[in-house]
């Protein structure tokens, strides 16, 4: 791979990566978009409310939104089409110039093609569509987008009815096929869009069958009259009535091999001839390029009648402008190809000469770059254009590209500043709107004391309840039968051969000890396997511990579910029972099978801190103290596993002598039958005796589950109900959700309430789209 095609498959690499950025912009403005229609319904809906006082209805207007809608739409498009400009595989070059000046040949000489392919002529333009022509080695095609008859009928019979002022249009193909066109006009250009419709018309049974939209492949072999006009030999021989193919083909796209090396990730664009004489034939071919060409290439050449840069020309450089888009330096997208006479060197040298003075002010390439070739000659194509143009474009499109994203965010952004101004009016009017409606700030203040007051209330009263379980624990039954069952279970594995059979054990632990030739070799590993398999077979207690937690989430959320009214309707009539206090239905013990179960005291929780923290006046406080309730997770291993391990200390090969306080081994065996039955005797009676210890402590820390969930629940009523920012918090809460908690008592003053928080909260969320940017 040569330089110049590292750095284009580098420039590559580089947009890709900058494509997330572009895609969160575009994703943001789409956003802004449907936030402000949300905007423009919350807002009529407020001011169409009966309480509304007329004056405030009337000044809470957005006159300029139409105007903003349409500049977020044009910005979200913009990054969209950047995004396209990102993810192109190619670096695209356009290719144009007026008939007659050598830009089909050029493209010859670029691709390999043909002229069968890439028709030339002389005289009257040729190219009738544009094309986009593609390196691939091992494919050679033409996919054709077709026109339906919709689009045939807007993009290419309206534009020629407008260029010739006839008052209507056909509206179908068959009215296209009989519309009477006048015998002529006066105006010499009318003349030529009068013979070009009526030439349409007449050869409208060549291509009609062919306007079915969608995509057509044909070989290359046979894409000439789909992208070409008719030669005048063809006209004369058809006595005027040829087939006329290609106005049924929007665009082409042609795959090919090309013989010059460095462009393979290089897509060429046939841009048809500038000012064709087709009514806004140029402009309709360079619409919608604008960031789908990378760099354009305008051939002029020397000749008898074009040695100098005349007005054609200037126009379409003019044209060309608009594919340039946010691109500032003119000059490093458009580069002018002066395609040389070799046998005429003095017409080159006029329109070298003309090019300096009338189009770089006298200084070489000031504004436009000047690339001298033969378009004839591939070879010279490629040393003389094509890799100047690589060069200068590796060193340039990084520059160009970061023009085009600053430019498209400095547009967005004059979008953002009107959308702030306007944000500005309507809260204003907002404002006016809470002092003059509403319920009484003292009223909201004392429905917030009194919901406070009554989930004080019930959660002391559950923490009381709590602490005198606490005290009770030591005869907790749950607890208890908990611990006896993983007891039973070690017992049995224990019996078992500790889970292998007790003539496996022993044939294994004398394989081992005749293999190694001591006991220890055996004993070693087999105390550790046990220590860890009793104090994991001890660990099945996390499904009492997790059973007492949902319990107190249970009994927690029953608080609420009582104090908070409608919020939590559905909960009250399928969910919990109970007042929160002694219990309710806690999850798998049977209640309610018959009938859909309602959600579970977690899921009310987790939807309390929803709530709290999503509320159109947020409470984080709130939220945190439900949150960090659900966090807790009680295990064995965390509790009780610190109090129990001593108990696991005599299952080792080396143990502390009592007496001496020496290190010693306490199993010694003979290396025989009757020595694994002996060692397996030993075993048996350590792991029973570890076990028995690891009941009993256990059995001495029931209280502890019992303890550590009426410190949570206490943590958790202190946080919610005394915390610094509890009062304020509640008021906001009771502010958002005020007619949820008390629907009859405020039914018809928060309807009102209702519209005006929507309206606040839809500014708000676009207050943040717009800020995203300025962070």
């Amino acid at each position: 791979m040569s330089e110049i095609s590292s750095a284009i498959d580098a420039l590559l690499q580089r947009r890709l990566r900058q494509l997330p950025e572009v895609e969160r912009e575009s994703a943001r403005w789409q956003a802004l978009g449907e936030r402000l229609d949300e905007l423009d319904l919350a807002v009529a809906d407020l001011r169409g409310h009966t309480t509304m006082d007329g004056e405030l209805a009337a000044a809470l207007t957005m006159p300029q939104l139409p105007q903003i809608r349409l500049a977020v739409a044009e910005a979200a498009d913009a990054f969209r089409v950047i995004g396209s400009r990102f993810t192109r595989p190619t670096v695209n070059i356009g290719v144009s110039g007026a008939a007659r000046m050598g830009k089909s040949t050029l493209l010859q000489s670029i691709s390999g093609l043909d002229n069968n392919q890439i028709p030339t002529g002389h005289g009257i333009p040729v190219t009738a569509v544009r094309s986009r022509i593609f390196h691939s080695p091992a494919v050679r095609r033409a996919e054709l987008e077709m026109h339906g008859p919709e689009s045939f009928l807007a993009e290419v019979v309206a534009p020629l009815h407008a260029a010739l002022e006839l008052t209507t249009a056909p509206r179908t193909i068959a009215e296209f096929g009989q519309w009477p066109y006048p015998d002529s006009v006066a105006d010499p250009r009318g003349r030529l869009l009068l013979t070009r419709l009526r030439d349409l018309r007449n050869a409208l049974e060549s291509y009609e069958p062919l306007l079915t939209g969608g995509v057509r492949t044909v070989p290359l072999e046979e894409i000439r009259p789909y992208v070409a006009y008719p030669t005048h030999e063809e006209i004369t021989e058809a006595a005027g009535r040829v087939p006329r193919v290609y106005a049924a083909v929007r665009e082409a796209r042609i795959e090919c091999a090309f013989p010059h090396p460095d462009v393979a990730r290089i897509g060429i664009v046939d841009l048809p001839g500038l000012g064709e004489v087709i009514a806004d034939a140029d402009q309709r071919h360079v619409a919608g390029l604008q960031n789908e060409v990378d760099a354009v290439l305008l051939v002029k050449r020397s000749s008898e009648t074009s040695s100098f840069f005349d007005e054609t020309d200037t126009v379409g450089l003019t044209l060309l402008e608009r594919i340039r888009g946010q691109v500032r330096s003119t000059g490093e997208f458009i580069y002018l190809v002066h395609n040389l006479d070799p046998d005429k060197p003095h017409l080159a040298e006029n329109l070298r000469g003309d090019l300096l003075r009338n189009v770089n002010s006298g200084q070489a390439d000031r504004f436009f770059t000047v690339l001298e070739t033969d378009v004839r000659d591939p070879e010279r194509v490629g040393r003389e254009v094509l890799t100047p143009l690589l060069k200068r474009l590796a060193e340039g499109l990084p520059v160009m590209d970061a023009e085009v994203m600053s430019g498209t965010r400095r547009r967005a952004s004059a979008a953002r500043d009107r959308i702030r101004l306007q944000l500005t009016d309507v809260r204003r009017v907002l404002d006016r709107v809470a002092r003059q409606a509403g319920v009484p700030e003292e009223v909201n203040d004392a429905k917030a004391a009194q919901l406070r007051s009554g989930i004080a209330k019930r959660l002391r009263l559950l923490v009381a309840h709590l602490a005198a379980e606490t005290q009770s624990a030591m005869a907790d039954p749950g607890f208890t039968d908990a611990v006896a069952d993983a007891y039973q279970g070690v017992l049995d594995w224990i019996g078992d051969g500790f889970g292998r059979g007790v003539r496996n054990w022993q044939e294994e632990a004398l394989t081992c000890m005749v293999t190694e030739g001591h006991a220890a070799a055996f004993a070693g590993p087999e105390f550790s396997r046990i220590r860890v398999e009793l104090s994991r077979r001890f660990a099945a207690l996390d499904d009492f511990f997790t059973g007492r937690l949902v319990e107190a989430w249970e009994r927690t959320a029953a608080v609420f579910v009582i104090e908070c009214g409608a919020l939590f309707a559905e909960a009250e009539t399928d969910g919990l029972e109970g007042d929160g206090v002694q219990g309710g239905n806690v999850e798998g013990d049977g209640a309610g099978d018959d009938e859909p179960a309602g959600p579970t005291g977690r899921e009310l929780l987790e939807r309390l801190a929803e709530l709290f923290a999503r509320s159109s006046q947020p409470c984080p406080d709130l939220a945190a103290a439900v949150t960090d309730l659900l966090d807790v997770r009680l295990e064995y291993r965390t509790l009780l596993y610190p109090r129990v391990r001593p108990d696991l200390a005599p299952l080792n090969l080396q143990v502390t002598h009592p007496d001496t306080g020496e290190q010693m081994q306490q199993v010694a065996v003979p290396l025989t039958e009757e020595g694994a039955e002996e060692l397996y005797g030993i075993f048996n009676g350590l792991a029973e005796q570890a076990a028995f210890r690891i009941q009993k402590s256990l059995l001495q820390e029931s209280a502890v589950p019992a303890a550590v969930i009426h410190a949570l629940v206490e943590q958790f009523e202190d946080t919610l109900i005394r915390s610094g920012t509890s009062v304020q918090e509640f008021r906001r809460f009771v502010r958002s959700y005020r007619n949820d908690l008390w629907p009859e008592e405020f039914r018809g003053i928060d309807e009102a309430n209702s519209r005006y928080a929507r309206v606040v909260r839809v500014a708000e969320e676009i207050s943040d789209l717009i800020e995203e940017d300025s962070q």
